[in-house]
């Protein structure tokens, strides 16, 4: 999948569903990342230009974060 990137401000990364951890820790312009149409997040990267190049993962552990949501740790092989 394709990674694309676009900075917006912190509000309309928010409007958008942009994925995100501690908002009021990022500045007021954020930088979003768009894999595919699978997932868009607020990061400070870097990243790659598509999930070709990292290859593959092997999950480590997987856990629930909150009510309806899971957490996986992965690393790269």
């Amino acid at each position: 999948l394709k990674v694309t990137k676009k900075q917006m401000s912190k509000e309309e990364a928010c409007a958008i569903g942009a994925e995100h951890q501690f908002i009021d820790k990022y500045p007021d312009i954020v930088t979003v990342y768009f894999i595919g149409d699978v997932s868009k997040e607020i990061c400070g990267g870097p990243h790659v230009d598509s999930t070709k190049c990292l290859g593959n993962f092997k999950i480590k552990k997987e856990e629930a974060s909150s009510s309806g949501v899971r957490r996986i740790k992965a690393i790269l092989s």
